[in-house]
């Protein structure tokens, strides 16, 4: 390329970076004249500096990087919120998801499926500014596998399919949604999706808690399955390497098929040398197009808390999402969750001991928009800058870390 076709994507972008830069300083007053107290005079001064050097070198079509630390991007807070005569304190991180060096992802316990790990260890390993504890997982489980209990998604791939909540799911682009989608695995072999070559599985990389099962574990993993029963078939590179049963060593470049049970007979299907390939689809069979094509990160915890600003939790509507256990519909708990503001921003939230209907109550006072809840408890924790908010009681399966981009 050469440089007269360079300039107007550099005047392109330049422009871009003063309207974001604007967007930030627009916020940030906002914010201190509704009296949201994280904003102080040297952040709209960053602010400022930052829009007065972008300008300055905007004319030679000079590409000037924002500054890596700006204070509008994510910040944190802590204040008490009021719903009825109670008072509730909320820690949270607000981030910024129109910033396009703002990215989520989602983070395993010691980078495997079913691994623990404490959460400011996570934080640090992904190099992330900010993190909030995940979706429920299986704590009091003895054994190296404590599994997640609802959908995660990891950088495009599915290392977990849950059947139950809503699923937070986010593009590259940071478009976001909270919805209950639900999926399953269909499979092929020789390029059959049909009789008599296609199979199915329930789960990925779940450990195997009932007689009859089917599952794919993959690298996410790790090296071992934790499945000590039934027929195991083995895929290196999209082919069968090798059919036996129980606990199979897990290829880097495949994954190992569990059938136990009444499921063993879909072994039948499978035969070494036979061509393997596998894919998440919508309940209802369809392909995932559109947004859910494009998403990168998922993580499925909720019950939903807020839809369209209003509240929408209620007993009746988490167990229509299939949760039925006291301490979601009844009890009081630490509680953290996710929300969207009508301004775009994700707010990551812990509060001290509430119900559901009450944390619903606190995070629409927080201006959400959506928002859903997370694993709670001794689970719930919240990490800013390298230190906690919020602090854990337990390691933990798996995260939502926020990370920024220096360009």
């Amino acid at each position: 390329m050469t440089q007269v076709e360079a300039l107007p994507y550099a005047r392109g972008r330049h422009e871009r970076e003063i309207i974001w830069a604007l967007e930030v300083l627009c916020k940030m007053i906002s914010r201190k004249m509704m009296g949201c107290g994280f904003i102080g005079r040297s952040a709209v001064r960053a602010a400022l500096v930052a829009l007065l050097v972008l300008a300055a070198f905007g004319g030679a079509g000079t590409e000037c990087a924002t500054p890596a630390s700006d204070p509008g991007s994510i910040v944190s807070g802590s204040q008490s919120v009021k719903v009825g005569t109670k008072a509730f304190q909320v820690n949270y991180v607000r981030a910024d998801l129109g910033d396009p060096r703002v990215r989520l992802r989602v983070v395993l316990g010691q980078d495997r499926v079913g691994g623990t790990e404490d959460l400011l260890s996570m934080a640090a390993r992904a190099g992330a500014q900010a993190a909030i504890n995940g979706t429920f997982f299986n704590a009091y489980v003895d054994g190296p596998y404590k599994d997640p209990v609802g959908t995660l998604i990891r950088d495009g791939e599915f290392v977990h399919r849950g059947a139950t909540g809503t699923v937070f799911a986010v593009t590259d682009g940071n478009e976001v949604r909270m919805e209950p989608a639900r999926f399953k695995i269909v499979g092929a072999t020789n390029g059959l999706w049909t009789w008599p070559g296609n199979w199915y599985a329930y789960w990925i990389n779940r450990t195997p808690t009932s007689q009859n099962y089917a599952g794919i574990f993959t690298p996410a993993r790790g090296r071992r399955t934790g499945a000590t029963d039934g027929v195991s078939v083995v895929v290196r590179d999209g082919v069968v390497a090798a059919i036996g049963r129980g606990e199979q060593e897990i290829p880097e470049d495949g994954c190992v098929i569990n059938f136990q049970g009444s499921e063993e007979g879909l072994a039948a299907r499978f035969a070494v040398g036979a061509a393997v390939e596998y894919k998440v689809v919508m309940s209802d069979g369809s392909d995932r197009t559109g947004f859910w094509g494009r998403v990168s990160q998922g993580l499925g915890a909720g019950p939903r808390l807020v839809s369209g600003g209003k509240v929408s939790y209620s007993a009746e509507s988490a167990k229509a999402e299939g949760f039925t256990e006291a301490k979601i519909l009844s009890m009081s708990s630490a509680r953290s969750g996710l929300a969207l503001t009508k301004d775009g921003d994700l707010l990551a939230v812990t509060c001290a001991a509430a119900t559901m209907a009450q944390f619903a109550q606190v995070m629409q006072a927080l201006s959400a928009v959506e928002a859903m809840n997370l694993d709670g408890g001794a689970s719930s924790g919240l990490v800013y800058e390298g230190k906690y908010l919020t602090k854990p009681g337990r390691a933990l399966s798996n995260a939502l870390v926020v990370l920024v981009d220096e360009r």
